[in-house]
Parts: C-alpha cells; sequence; structure tokens
C-alpha cells in the first residue's frame, strides 16, 4: 500500500498542491485523521482521508450518491479531462444522489468539491499497482543480486549512451567492479564475472554489430583464448569484421587481452600498446584472407610452416606506431563506447577547480535534490538555486541559435566525471566566448544556476578555458618517469623547457625497482630552469616521456 501511494502521489501535480504533505503529517499522526461521513471512512482509511485514487471518486459516487460504476467512470473522467460543462451536469446529479441517500446539500456540494480538487491530481490505483508490483521485484533484485541487476539494467541500455554512462556510475558508486570489454572475455551482453564484476558487453560497442560479435564468439569456441590479431583474422567472417569493426574494438582496449603472454608488449601502457595494435589491422586482415584462401583452395602448407616469407612471425609482430596522448586515449574511448572508461579529461584539473571553487555536476544535482517541495517556480518562471556558481567541464552536443534580434547564443552540455547539466550562454556571454564553445573544448564556466520541475540549468555568464586557469593556478610541473631513463631524454626534455620558459619550477618523480614494490623518488630541477605551464608544453612532454607522466602543481 505504500508504493501504491508512493507512486500515485509523487508527481508535479500533487507535490504543488501539498497534497503530499498533508497525506504524510495524517500517516505520521501530525494531523488527526478525519471524515466528512462515516461512509466515507472504508473508502479512504487507506489514504488516511485523502482522495489519492481515481477508484475512490467512484466509490463516494457509487455510496452517496448511488452512482452505478459506469456513471461513476463517467466522473472520474470528466474529473481527469476537468470538462467544466460535464463537471456541472455531474454535480448537480451527485448533490441530488446524495439528498436521496440522506445527505444534506451542503454537505454533499462540500464533498463534491473536495473530490473534484483532489481528484484533480488523482491517480488510477490498479495503474499504480501494477508499478510498485515491479518496483518492488526490481527494488529486491537491486538489493539482494546487485551485479546481475546492473548488468541487465546495462545490457538493456547499451545502445543508449546517456542512459549506460548514467548507470555505469551509479554502479560505480555502488561499490559494483565494472570491468573492460576483452575479446577473450566479454560476451554478446553484460555479465556477471563471479568474484570479479560485471563484465562489459561486446554489444554496447559503437559500430560493432551483432553479426561481428557473433563471428568473434565463433571464433573463441575454435580457438580458445585469442593470442594476436593475425591468428583471430584467420578464423574470422571477414566480410562481417572489416577494418571499421576491428578499429572500434582496438580504441574501447577490447583488444588489449590479445598480447597477454608477451611481457614486452604486456608492460606497455595501454596508450602506447593501442596505436600499434591499430596500425596492424589493414596486415592482420590481409594475412587472415590469405590463409582462408589456402585453406579453401587445400593449398596449405603441407609442412605447417608458413607460405612465404611475408608470413614469417618476425613480420607478424606488431608494428612501431606514436602511442597516444592521454586526451587521444580517452577521446577514443568516448568515440566507441560512448563514455570516458580510462579516465576523464577533467580529472586533470581537479586540483585547480577545487581551488577555484568550482562545484561538481554531481553536486548541483545533490542541492536540487535537498528540497524537492521547492519546485523552483517563481511568479514570472524559473528561478535561481543560488546567486552564483562555477562548474568545469567538457563541452559536448553544443546547439547555436540566434534571438528574434539575430544575436547569436549557443545551448551546449557541460560534462565532468559524475554527469552533464545544460547551459545558455546568451548573446553577450557568446560573443566573449563563441571560439571556446565548441565539442570537445575544456572549460570552466561561471554564471546562475535555474532549475524548473524536471531539469536544471546554468545561465552562463563566463566561460574560460581550463588549460588557462589550470596554467595560471599551477606552481609547479610534476613529471613523472616510470620507464628507463637515459641522458638522452633528459637533453630531450631540456630542449622542450627551452622552448616553454616561464617563471613554474619543474620537479621529476622516478621510479627506481625495489622489492617488493618500486620505490619513487623526488628529483627537484635547477632553479635556473623554469617553464610556463601550457597544454603544449604537456603534450611535447607526454609524447617523450608517456601519456599522464604530467601533473600541474
Amino acid at each position: 500500500e505504500d508504493l501504491i501511494a508512493l507512486n500515485a502521489l509523487y508527481r508535479p501535480g500533487p507535490l504543488r498542491s501539498g497534497m503530499v504533505d498533508d497525506f504524510i503529517a495524517r500517516k505520521q499522526g501530525r494531523t488527526e485523521v478525519k471524515y466528512e461521513l462515516p461512509e466515507l471512512e472504508p473508502i479512504l482509511a487507506d489514504t488516511y482521508g485523502v482522495i489519492a485514487y481515481q477508484e475512490q471518486v467512484m466509490r463516494i459516487s457509487n455510496v452517496l450518491a448511488g452512482f452505478s460504476l459506469g456513471e461513476a467512470d463517467i466522473l472520474r473522467k470528466a474529473v481527469g479531462k476537468k470538462n467544466a460543462e460535464v463537471m456541472q451536469q455531474q454535480r448537480a446529479k451527485f448533490v441530488e444522489g446524495a439528498r436521496k441517500h440522506g445527505v444534506g446539500e451542503r454537505k454533499a456540494t462540500h464533498i463534491f468539491d473536495l473530490m473534484e480538487h483532489f481528484a484533480g491530481y488523482g491517480f488510477n490505483k490498479s495503474h499504480s499497482t501494477a508499478y510498485a508490483l515491479l518496483a518492488y521485484q526490481t527494488a529486491y533484485l537491486k538489493a539482494n543480486y546487485p551485479w546481475y541487476f546492473a548488468a541487465s539494467l546495462l545490457t538493456i541500455e547499451a545502445q543508449n549512451t546517456d542512459k549506460l554512462a548514467l548507470y555505469l556510475g551509479e554502479s560505480r558508486d555502488r561499490g559494483i567492479p565494472i570491468l573492460p570489454p576483452d575479446l577473450n572475455q566479454s560476451q554478446m551482453r553484460f555479465t556477471v564475472e563471479p568474484e570479479r564484476g560485471v563484465r562489459f558487453g561486446l554489444t554496447a560497442i559503437k559500430n560493432v554489430g551483432e553479426g561481428a560479435i557473433q563471428s568473434l564468439l565463433d571464433v573463441r569456441k575454435t580457438q580458445g583464448r585469442i593470442t594476436s590479431l593475425h591468428a583471430l583474422c584467420e578464423d574470422l567472417d571477414l566480410r562481417l569484421v572489416n577494418k571499421r569493426v576491428f578499429e572500434s574494438l582496438v580504441k574501447a582496449g577490447a583488444c588489449d587481452s590479445l598480447v597477454k603472454g608477451d611481457p614486452s608488449l604486456e608492460a606497455l601502457p595501454s596508450a602506447a600498446l593501442r596505436p600499434r595494435l591499430l596500425a596492424a589491422i589493414d596486415a592482420a586482415c590481409e594475412h587472415g584472407a590469405r590463409m582462408q584462401r589456402s585453406k579453401d583452395s587445400g593449398q596449405g602448407n603441407l609442412l605447417g610452416g608458413f607460405e612465404d616469407d611475408a608470413e614469417s612471425p618476425k613480420l607478424l609482430a606488431l608494428p612501431t606506431a606514436t602511442p597516444w596522448s592521454e586526451t587521444e586515449q580517452l577521446g577514443y574511448e568516448k568515440e566507441t563506447l560512448g563514455l570516458y572508461w580510462s579516465g576523464h579529461p577533467i580529472d586533470r584539473y581537479a586540483g585547480a577547480l577545487k581551488d577555484f571553487g568550482a562545484r561538481s555536476i554531481a553536486e548541483l544535482s545533490e542541492a536540487q535534490a535537498a528540497n524537492p517541495r521547492d519546485n523552483g517556480w517563481g511568479p514570472s518562471g524559473p528561478k535561481p538555486i543560488e546567486a552564483e556558481t562555477s562548474v568545469g567541464g567538457i563541452v559536448a552536443a553544443v546547439r547555436q541559435l540566434k534571438t528574434r534580434k539575430g544575436d547569436r547564443m549557443a545551448v551546449f552540455t557541460l560534462e565532468d566525471a559524475h554527469g552533464g547539466i545544460e547551459v545558455i550562454a546568451f548573446p553577450e556571454a557568446f560573443q566573449r566566448s563563441a571560439d571556446l564553445i565548441e565539442t570537445g573544448t575544456l572549460v570552466l564556466v561561471r554564471g546562475k544556476l535555474e532549475r524548473d520541475e524536471e531539469s536544471m540549468r546554468l545561465l552562463a555568464a563566463e566561460v574560460a578555458s581550463l588549460d588557462s586557469l589550470h596554467a595560471r593556478l599551477a606552481r609547479e610541473v610534476a613529471i613523472r618517469l616510470r620507464k628507463p631513463v637515459d641522458r638522452e631524454m633528459f637533453e630531450a626534455l631540456g630542449e622542450i623547457f627551452s622552448r616553454h620558459r616561464g617563471d613554474r619550477r619543474v620537479s621529476f618523480e622516478i621510479e627506481v625497482p625495489a622489492r617488493p614494490t618500486p620505490i619513487r623518488v623526488r628529483a627537484d630541477v635547477s632553479s635556473q630552469i623554469r617553464v610556463r605551464p601550457s597544454p603544449a608544453l604537456i603534450q611535447e612532454v607526454e609524447q617523450l616521456v608517456g601519456p599522464g607522466a604530467v601533473e600541474l602543481r
């Protein structure tokens, strides 16, 4: 009964009217429950005297005024549609019927007024009951089988990028491990790996159809663990799994496990491994096509070796390729998975945003949810939650518009690691920051927050580059050196520093091999070497040292 009432009452109309507050006060015993007539108690007792359901309107008209159930349904429809003419007819009929059942005209009119007022917000109880039963069942599964519930929910929303990102975030918040896509482990759908977590389903990777996935799964059944792109292509249906499919799988990280067992490749960070896998796709597909033609013609090598020198193990190795920057890797993950997987572009700026007093989108959402009774509307429309706030994120889904005067403005989505918020840049703000309001730009937006019944948005007063903010606040450029370093690398770093002279100090954090765990040693650079923090500096250093190696402090 509680869930049925919750489904029926938790809607804008009842929330605005104060009906929900009245229901809660009566349920908790803070307000006395009274009935206009004793005959109403059996009808309204379950809802503490509040007319919450359309069926209650029907029963009241049936019991007090002698309406048949068919006539009561006509009244229900009239109340729901607020049909004034029919309501007037029904009022007269109700009062007359109630008089015949011993209810005075004044009392009958008052009761009809109550029905008309509350039933305007009424909900169909049978409808609410079906939803309540479903809510109870799903809540039970979510509470008692959280991993399986998450896997099912993520599978359902696999093609809906926004919902997928939302539920993946919630799963992580609830402590459910989400495992990355993996050609050797993933199934078509999201699945549970006992004691490990929920494995990402291949069907959620963009540009990878079910036919291609099924072909991949069939090869896995034949070969067992897939050990390389070349071995995979030997048995794949290359009409279904083409170059575009492979590119999506590599960019999503699903092919990382193919190098397991090769120490030199296993040690590579994903930003260095994936470009090499990407560069090997053409050769792997050509190798697979040759091998399949050879099998089909019955001309396979009788000695079981390679057909010619072009098929030698050395030439089947992964080619060298320039490592991706952190931004590139995250961009490819977003492109193929619809979300950032190994991190978020905003993570690098977390310290600067905190120092600047910026708030996360999750904090804004919590502020909105903290006061559900306030629907966010003033006499003339939406009202601000607070005078001003700042939010950092990446620009997505930009839509440029023109006002009636012909001035340009924009509406865009600002995303951080916790969600997204709609931002409106009116002509004055847009004119100052038009070059920053582009998809993929990292920005800090300052402005007023407003909300309505269903959403909130930020009215931008200023849009600034996060890179410029970060560089302005940074006092030190810290560089982590994870791989063996030599004089040549330090000389190359010296050249980069000379091109970016400034007034910020530089430090190194060097990882020294040791057992049981490596030791990290900090080394400050000479005070004569100072640099100017910038995206270009970070990019050049990370191309030399490795992605994610630079931190502005």
